[in-house]
């Protein structure tokens, strides 16, 4: 009993003490006009801003993407097929063309998770061109086709299925099957597997016109790839003596898309837009910070946004990603990777990196570590890049105006 009560008093005695020294280090926000108190708090302004334009994106999800969804138009995806089968001994497309084998059907088939109840078709044709690899890392968008072939005018039809009333299956994925037998299997043979004529072995996927809403298929670097399975036999002095089937796997697809327009007032905001590439920079006059003595810490620091206008949702998520730059920029008039002005890198910084969500149409993000290290002496730069990310849907467009950025620092 005597044991128990003295650890109660001991507990007592230390909330007591701690009470105390909670009271003593309490700081009233009268403190904060107060020029001789321990806080202060300061304004940042800005010295430059801008909106430029980098490579349009799709984010990291495995997916191709169809249909018009937020002003942007999935125009088709491109999908290259293995030369060869994965099976053991390999067997070549153009094997198939051999006096020896006898192909009975063909299946292409692609896997989706999403549930559309639509009238609309998705074709397939064959890339006939004379051209072994038509990818290249900037044909993922409509700006540059014209440097590339007309893919629409260098394909073949081949088969067409409709999107009416998909749902997935129990695995969370239904297959779309393009399935090809007598003239059917004859075309696909002979636009598709000789590749001495038609060395692309690329597919080329579109839906019509009238989908006016997404619709999504799994990429080849998903666990839920494209895929082509031939079925055929063997035939050695007229018997068979193979009966079996390949399997083609994709090993590169694409979308090609048409992004939203840019708008000319939004190049005066902050904008973000993965499916346009559009981001924005905010360079800071930042003598304040300089001003401030080397006994003072930043406390608490956000960079205030207000949603000026956005093609989102009420369900939709928007997070913005910001980061400092590598370097300063040098060009403020470069606004587009597109056109002739003179090009710039933009490297982030990954030692400020960080993810902030709108929330009631405003954005705060804190950058109470950025400008604490830019104090110092750890960043040189005074400019942060923001743009979207990539858990958002690339076809959301944000606009922000700029409200302010409020930073509290205290001497202790």
């Amino acid at each position: 009993m005597k044991n128990y009560l003295l650890k109660f008093k001991i507990l007592i005695i230390f909330l007591l003490i701690f009470l105390s020294s909670c009271n003593q280090e309490t700081i009233t926000y009268g403190e904060i006009e107060d020029p001789d108190g321990t806080i202060g708090s300061i304004t940042l302004p800005l010295s430059e801003k801008k909106v430029f334009q980098d490579f349009p994106s799709l984010g990291s999800s495995p997916r191709l993407y169809f249909g018009s969804v937020k002003e942007s138009k999935n125009l088709f995806s491109l999908i290259e097929m293995t030369l060869f089968s994965g099976n053991i001994p390999p067997i070549g497309l153009l094997d198939m063309l051999a006096d020896s084998v006898q192909v009975d059907s063909a299946l292409v088939f692609f896997q989706t998770a999403d549930t559309l109840n639509s009238s609309s078709n998705l074709s397939l044709y064959s890339i006939i061109s004379s051209e072994s690899d038509i990818f290249s890392s900037d044909s993922t968008n409509f700006y540059n086709l014209n440097q590339f072939i007309d893919y629409e005018s260098n394909s073949l039809f081949l088969s067409s299925l409709s999107l009416n009333d998909i749902e997935p299956d129990s695995t969370g994925f239904d297959t779309l099957k393009f399935m090809f037998k007598d003239n059917d299997l004859s075309n696909l043979m002979t636009n598709f597997f000789d590749t001495e004529t038609y060395p692309a072995r690329t597919f080329m996927l579109k839906a019509d016109e009238i989908l006016d809403e997404l619709f999504t298929v799994q990429s080849y670097d998903s666990g839920n790839s494209p895929k082509m399975k031939v079925w055929y036999k063997i035939i050695e002095n007229e018997e068979v003596v193979s009966d079996t089937f390949a399997t083609f796997f994709s090993t590169k697809d694409i979308s090609i898309f048409n992004p939203p327009n840019i708008e000319d007032n939004e190049k005066n905001l902050i904008t973000l837009n993965s499916a346009s590439g559009l981001k924005s920079i905010l360079k800071y006059d930042l003598s304040n910070i300089d001003e401030l003595s080397r006994n003072k810490l930043i406390i608490d620091a956000n960079l205030l946004l207000d949603v000026e206008n956005s093609n989102l949702t009420d369900n939709d998520n928007f997070y913005v990603i910001v980061s400092a730059l590598q370097d300063s920029v040098l060009n403020w008039n470069f606004t587009s990777f597109f056109n002739n002005e003179s090009q710039e890198d933009y490297i982030i910084n990954s030692n400020f990196l960080l993810s902030s969500k709108i929330e009631d149409n405003k954005l705060v993000i804190p950058i109470r570590l950025f400008l604490q290290a830019y104090k110092n002496g750890l960043f040189e730069n005074s400019e942060l890049i923001l743009f979207s990310s990539t858990s958002n849907s690339p076809f959301d467009k944000v606009s922000l105006n700029y409200n302010s950025t409020e930073v509290t620092y205290v001497e202790p």
